[in-house]
């Protein structure tokens, strides 16, 4: 992960690597690529989930643009370039990569790849035509850093701490793009049960958003926002958890 984002073309201030309280060898590992590239900085800290992991990054970030990458993630050599080039519009304040999966291995994983593209070259597109794209996945995105101080950072009360923040970003009044050509590769599950785990948390992140902004997503002004993204989220969650139920009546 670090590597690809060392050959990225485009002129990168740092990489901060944030160890959210490790047990293996990511400290290790990564303490070493500090010491072999000196604008690699790694920063240790309690373990404290995600959203504080992301918000010490940001704070210690120099750059006006932060882009975020998971740990099981590889970036395009001008992905970077991509994701950035989208803030010359002062009323950009997300960017959401094109994520695609890497590990195309069996036939789970080959399902979730056509998802992927389904989600990303039909959904975000849709979205973004009508402003209101409703996560921006941490694997692959960019926030302009003003814009996320403004408006109080990750918030650690959901698992859906990306879909949480975008939200917050649509409802001031914000523009999201979608940028297709910022390409990145990442891991997805191989198996059911790791399947069904991640998707469930997804689930369960995505009500816990809608809940928290229920007010909020009512009195929205962004009306596609608010009648179309929204009630099209919880629709494709909700069905994921209603589908076994679905085929064992259609069995019955």
């Amino acid at each position: 992960t670090i590597k690809s984002i060392l050959k990225s073309k485009y002129p990168i201030a740092e990489v901060l690597i944030i160890d959210d309280g490790s047990t293996d060898k990511t400290a290790k590992i990564a303490t070493k690529m500090s010491s072999l590239f000196s604008k690699v900085k790694t920063i240790k800290k309690q373990n404290g989930g995600k959203a504080s992991a992301l918000n010490l990054g940001i704070n210690k970030a120099i750059g006006d643009i932060v882009i975020t990458i998971d740990a099981d993630t590889l970036f395009d050599k001008y992905t970077i370039s991509h994701l950035v080039k989208n803030f010359s519009d002062p009323r950009v304040a997300a960017v959401s990569g094109n994520c695609k999966i890497g590990n195309k291995i069996n036939q789970i994983s080959l399902w979730q790849h056509i998802e992927y593209v389904t989600a990303n070259q039909l959904e975000k597109r849709a979205f973004e035509e009508l402003n209101c794209i409703t996560v921006v996945p941490g694997s692959n995105s960019a926030w302009r850093k003003s814009v996320v101080m403004e408006l109080g950072y990750y918030h650690n009360d959901t698992l859906a701490e990306d879909s949480e923040l975008t939200l917050r970003i649509l409802n001031a009044g914000y523009k999201i793009i979608y940028e297709d050509q910022a390409i990145s590769y990442e891991e997805c599950p191989e198996t059911v049960r790791d399947f069904i785990k991640q998707r469930s948390r997804w689930s369960y992140g995505i009500l816990q958003v809608a809940w928290k902004h229920k007010r909020n997503i009512i009195h929205s002004p962004n009306k596609t926002l608010k009648y179309f993204a929204v009630p099209s989220l919880l629709f494709s969650y909700l069905l994921l958890l209603t589908s076994p139920l679905i085929d064992i009546i259609f069995i019955i």
